[in-house]
C-alpha cells in the first residue's frame, strides 16, 4: 500500500454496515480527505484494507441470498448496500485525482441495488456480479492503490477574545468611507452550445456504431478509435474537474478495448453481453453528464 499527503475534496460520509454483523470503520470525508471517526482505523490505508476486505463478504452475502429457492432479497440489497458503502469509504481514502475511477463502479452497483429493491433482478444478474466482483478487486487491490498518509487533522476553534473591566472600549461611529466597486474576475468563457452538441453527438453516434459493429463480430479497430478520438474532442470544451472525468471515460474504454485485444477475444468466465454492459456503464453516464441538451 502507497502513501501520500491528503488530497481535497469534499464527499458524503457513511456508516457501513450489514445484518451479518459486519461492520466497516466509520470514516468522515471532508475537506481533506477521510478522516477517521470511531477509532478503529489509526490510518486510511487501513480503514481501506478493512472496506476492500469486506467487499468478498458483501458478495458472498448477495449470492447466498439469491441463489436458494427461498429467497431474502431483503439480505441481498443489505449486502450489495454495504459494496457501495465500502466503495465509498476506499473512494474516501484515496487523493482527490483517484477518485473518479470508482465511479464507473459505484454507478454499476448502485443500479443493481436498485433491480433488487425494485425487484427486477434476473437473467446473467449473478454472473454479471462475479465478473464485476473480479475487476474490482483487480483494479483497487491495496497493492496498487496510493492511499492517503493520515487522517486530516481538524483544526481547534479559535478561542473567544477575553474583555475585562479596563480594555472594554466604546466604539466610536464612524462615517463609512465610498470604496470603489470591486472588480469581479471574469468567468471562463462558455463553450460553444453548438459545437459542444456536435461534438457529443458525434461521440454517441460512434459508440452505437461500435456496440453494433461489435455484436455484429466485425472489426471494431476504427469504431473503438472514433469514439476515442469524439470524446478527447468533447473534452476540450470543457475546463478542470468535467475534463478530468471525461479522461476517467476515455481510460475506461481503452480498458476494455486491451482486455478484449481491440475486440477479438473474451476474458475467462466473460461473454459478449459483459463487453456490451460495460460499454454501456460508460455510455449511460456520458450521456447523463455532458449531453447539452439536458
Amino acid at each position: 500500500m502507497k502513501r501520500l499527503l491528503p488530497g481535497v475534496v469534499v464527499v458524503l460520509s457513511a456508516v457501513l454496515g450489514c445484518s451479518t454483523g459486519v461492520e466497516i470503520p466509520t470514516v468522515e470525508i471532508g475537506g481533506d480527505g477521510a478522516r477517521l471517526m470511531n477509532g478503529q482505523s489509526k490510518t486510511p490505508a487501513e480503514a481501506y484494507d478493512k472496506a476492500y476486505a469486506y467487499l468478498g463478504r458483501a458478495h458472498l452475502n448477495v449470492h447466498r441470498n439469491l441463489e436458494t429457492r427461498s429467497q431474502n432479497l431483503v439480505g441481498a440489497r443489505e449486502g450489495m448496500e454495504l459494496i457501495v458503502k465500502c466503495l465509498e469509504t476506499m473512494r474516501g481514502c484515496v487523493p482527490e485525482p483517484d477518485r473518479p475511477k470508482f465511479e464507473p463502479y459505484l454507478t454499476k452497483y448502485g443500479g443493481w441495488l436498485k433491480d433488487l429493491e425494485d425487484g427486477t433482478w434476473g437473467g446473467s444478474f449473478l454472473t454479471d456480479l462475479d465478473r464485476l466482483e473480479r475487476d474490482v478487486k483487480t483494479s483497487f487491490n491495496p497493492s496498487s492503490v496510493k492511499c492517503l498518509a493520515e487522517f486530516p487533522q481538524t483544526p481547534p476553534p479559535p478561542k473567544p477574545a477575553e474583555l475585562t473591566p479596563d480594555k472594554v472600549e466604546v466604539p466610536t461611529a464612524k462615517v463609512p468611507a465610498v470604496a470603489e466597486p470591486e472588480k469581479k474576475p471574469e468567468p471562463p468563457p462558455t463553450p460553444p452550445a453548438v459545437k459542444t452538441r456536435i461534438l457529443f453527438k458525434a461521440w454517441s453516434a460512434a459508440h452505437d456504431d461500435l456496440v453494433a459493429t461489435y455484436k455484429d463480430k466485425k472489426a471494431c479497430k476504427t469504431k473503438f478509435d472514433d469514439v476515442v478520438e469524439s470524446l478527447k474532442l468533447l473534452q476540450g470544451q470543457f475546463p478542470g474537474d468535467k475534463a478530468s472525468k471525461i479522461q476517467i471515460y476515455i481510460d475506461y474504454y481503452g480498458g476494455v478495448d486491451e482486455k478484449t485485444k481491440n475486440f477479438t477475444a473474451l476474458p475467462e468466465k466473460t461473454s459478449e453481453k459483459d463487453i456490451v454492459d460495460e460499454l454501456e456503464v460508460a455510455a449511460r453516464v456520458i450521456r447523463k453528464e455532458f449531453n447539452p441538451d439536458k
